[in-house]
């Protein structure tokens, strides 16, 4: 019986070789699998192992395999010739298909082969297992093709959040990986978005920060998500802000918005001093642009208002006055008169 299995696994892989030379795939391509096809398909084999025999044979069996095994090796001999080809080998007689899987999501193999050759050896079987994931698995290939092994490296120490702080901070995403707790790297991971589109100071003013007091800062991110629900915190003005004053923002202090919408720093002191100091830095700020000018427009007006009911009420005196004066002398005149016709 275990010699009838043997002898059907040697056939599959005959007819895998076979296929392979005669399939008539343009040169430009795909490389005949005389020879990379038996290395590749004999690293299965071992994989599997005697128990495992004619699960191995059912396996290489089926057409996709092949076409699996054709583009991998076609792609490693391409880019490094016999030496990447038992590369491949290597790893899928270590850990089997997904190694192959893992392999073909990857626009490039040979930085993919030396991030793996970078890990421990206790860590490659579960980065295979990210990278046949597949979109995800994808796009951890491509970052890995472009930033190497500390790509594989945050994704593992932070799955789901590692890849999301390299693809938006390159280089600077896959230190953080290393440096910040889960907690702290997702709560980052939330904001690497904004942080990548700053300007360049101000971008690397924010890491500046991260990397050295991730705890602070982090607390803060904490604080300003709480207060402004949906806000978006690193703007330009907003960062501006957090970087002219970081002692402040890290020791405690919080932002908030003014009637026009512009950041300022605000001091807090426990909540009711919070709400204190809330209020009293926006109705600051709002008395200089606003109060203000009305309190003195409003303090001309009354000056006038008054001045002119001042001068009416005086000259309603003075005509008061005349007019007895008036009256007196009207009064006075028959007198006169009677005075006069008696002389």
């Amino acid at each position: 019986m275990k010699l009838s299995i043997y002898y059907r696994m040697l056939s599959v892989v005959a007819i895998t070789i076979s296929m392979s030379w005669f399939a008539g795939t343009p040169a430009r391509d795909f490389v005949p699998l005389a020879a990379v096809g038996t290395a590749i398909a004999k690293s299965i084999t071992r994989f599997f192992g005697k128990e495992g025999a004619e699960e191995s044979a059912e396996y290489l069996a089926k057409g996709s395999t092949r076409e699996l095994m054709e583009r991998v090796a076609s792609a490693a001999s391409r880019e490094g010739g016999d030496a990447a080809v038992d590369r491949v080998a290597k790893l899928t007689a270590e850990h089997g298909p997904e190694a192959l899987t893992a392999l073909d999501s990857s626009p490039t193999l040979t930085p993919l082969l030396n991030a793996l050759d970078e890990l421990p050896a206790g860590d490659v079987q579960k980065s295979l297992m990210h990278l046949s994931a597949g979109k995800s698995g994808r796009e951890l290939a491509e970052a890995t093709a472009s930033f190497g092994g500390a790509a594989l490296r945050s994704e593992l120490k932070h799955p789901g959040v590692g890849l999301a702080l390299v693809r938006s901070l390159g280089d600077d995403g896959a230190e953080l990986a290393t440096r910040l707790t889960s907690d702290q790297a997702l709560a980052v991971a939330r904001h690497a978005d904004e942080i990548a589109a700053l300007p360049g100071p101000q971008r690397q003013g924010v890491l500046s920060l991260i990397y050295n007091d991730a705890t602070r800062l982090v607390g803060f991110l904490g604080r300003f998500a709480e207060a402004n629900p949906g806000k978006t915190l690193f703007t330009a003005a907003t960062t501006t802000v957090i970087l002219a004053e970081p002692e402040r923002i890290l020791g405690g202090d919080e932002i908030v918005y003014d009637a026009n919408g512009n950041p300022i720093v605000v001091s807090k002191s426990g909540l009711l001093g919070r709400t204190i100091d809330v209020t009293g830095g926006v109705a600051e700020h709002v008395s200089e642009r606003y109060i203000r000018p009305a309190f003195f427009g409003v303090a001309a007006f009354l000056g006038l208002f008054f001045g002119l009911y001042a001068i009416r009420k005086l000259w309603h005196a003075h005509r008061r006055e005349q007019l007895k004066t008036d009256q007196l002398l009207n009064d006075e005149k028959p007198i006169i008169d009677s005075h006069a016709t008696k002389r």
